[in-house]
């Protein structure tokens, strides 16, 4: 813009000067012209002129034409590197604006404006005044009071889609050498998220698997220090560390399992199945393990049922952790199990349902239990399982994964008394289709 402001200067000189030496009244007016398309256009006219004064013709017309296109030269490069700043600025994923030294915005992207839900332009606005956010004031406060760039992990008010925000801001002036600041928003929610996921799954394991290698630890110092302990007490300290050494072993092979569903390292072996009959199979080996337990195992399954493209063996795990983790919160008497098998609502896929008589998951629960190491009330703890059952945490995550790889969905519901466990599977008709 200076450079316009001094080209303009400078014809104007000129015009002056040519007023009073070579120019009539006509030329005159033509000069105006020009100059005016100038000012009002930022080049000149398209349209042909011609000056009758010979001696402007040939003194001061070429300097003139080489002026006014070098001007659009200037006009071109500006408009040029205004849309590459604009095409880079819309393009990108983290949220930019520029403020000046009263933190009024002056520049913003669309990707503030989107990331932050704003309703309308923050264009002279005070930063504080369009987010609310006194923390990112504080901070743009200190960058124009020190000129010293600073960067901090800030969290958002609720409301906003960015809940947490890795802010830079960096001090900068405009043409004039006014102070102001640039800042970029980096919405890090999600990394924080699985960074929290990360430490939680660290402690989990760190957790379960302590507890177990102390029993081992202090029941071998026993054994160790007692050589001649009786061998009724010896066999019972030989059955502690053998259900605690199969408790290990359940860990590690659900660690491993869920470790290669989540790498997508897992081969499944897809082959078309009808779960009816499968769920009636592996149920009846089911019966076999509850009983003595007093528990009523059950099925219902609906007949002329569409066939599905699935993997038979993580099915199973699939049902046999569904059916351990309702065993396991059953009442101590009069515990049931129903397994269901039936079309599912939407009508494109088959829904399996594992109902149980237990004590039920809380509202507060019921959106977590297939998260990784969750565990609800340990009220739900089942009598009727005793102290033969033991929890990884990791069943239901299980589950979610292979049925998710299965192009299916999970899901629980809960009244006061009881639970549902389900999952669908699309038909082989609807994934044909699809």
């Amino acid at each position: 813009m200076w450079i316009w402001i001094l080209l303009s200067a400078l014809l104007a000189v000129i015009a002056f000067l040519l007023r009073r030496t070579f120019l009539s009244n006509k030329d005159l007016r033509v000069l105006e012209g020009m100059l005016d398309s100038m000012a009002a256009e930022g080049a000149p006219s398209d349209t042909v002129v011609s000056f009758g004064s010979a001696a402007f013709v040939e003194h001061i017309a070429p300097r003139l034409e080489r002026l006014t296109w070098r001007h659009e030269f200037l006009r071109d490069r500006i408009r040029h590197e205004e849309f590459s700043l604009n095409t880079i600025l819309s393009s990108m994923e983290e949220g930019v604006i520029v403020a000046d030294a009263k933190q009024v915005v002056r520049l913003a992207n669309s990707a503030f404006i989107e990331r932050f839900g704003l309703n309308s332009s923050p264009l002279d606005h005070s930063i504080l005044e369009v987010l609310g956010e006194v923390a990112v004031h504080r901070l743009l406060t200190n960058v124009l009071e020190t000129g010293q760039a600073s960067e901090e992990l800030l969290e958002m008010l609720p409301g906003k889609k960015v809940r947490i925000a890795a802010v830079r801001a960096v001090p900068m002036s405009d043409s004039k050498g006014r102070p102001g600041v640039l800042a970029v928003f980096r919405d890090v929610t999600r990394l924080q998220e699985l960074e929290t996921v990360r430490r939680d799954f660290v402690s989990n394991v760190s957790h379960e698997l302590r507890t177990p290698l102390a029993i081992f630890q202090g029941y071998v110092e026993t054994l160790i220090e007692m050589p001649r302990m009786k061998t009724d007490e010896r066999l019972e300290l030989y059955q502690i560390l053998r259900r605690h050494s199969l408790r290990l072993n359940a860990l590690v092979e659900d660690l491993l399992t869920i470790a290669r569903l989540e790498s997508k390292r897992e081969v499944f072996k897809w082959e078309s199945g009808d779960v009816g009959h499968l769920v009636s199979v592996w149920t009846r080996d089911w019966k076999a393990r509850v009983r003595g337990h007093e528990v009523d195992l059950q099925t219902e399954i609906s007949v002329n049922l569409p066939r599905v493209r699935l993997d038979p063996f993580r099915m199973e795990q699939v049902l046999h952790n569904l059916l351990e983790n309702a065993f396991k919160h059953l009442p101590a008497v009069g515990g049931g199990i129903v397994v269901r098998v039936a079309p599912a609502p939407s009508g494109d896929a088959l829904r399996v349902t594992v109902q149980d008589n237990g004590s039920g998951i809380a509202p507060k629960d019921l959106p977590h239990i297939f998260e990784r190491f969750f565990r609800a009330d340990k009220a739900r703890t089942s009598s009727a399982a005793g102290a033969k059952a033991h929890s990884t945490g990791l069943g239901l995550s299980i589950v979610k994964h292979i049925i998710v790889e299965h192009g299916g969905r999970v899901g629980a519901e809960s009244a006061q008394r009881g639970a549902e466990v389900w999952f669908e599977l699309p038909t082989e008709e609807a994934v044909g289709q699809g």
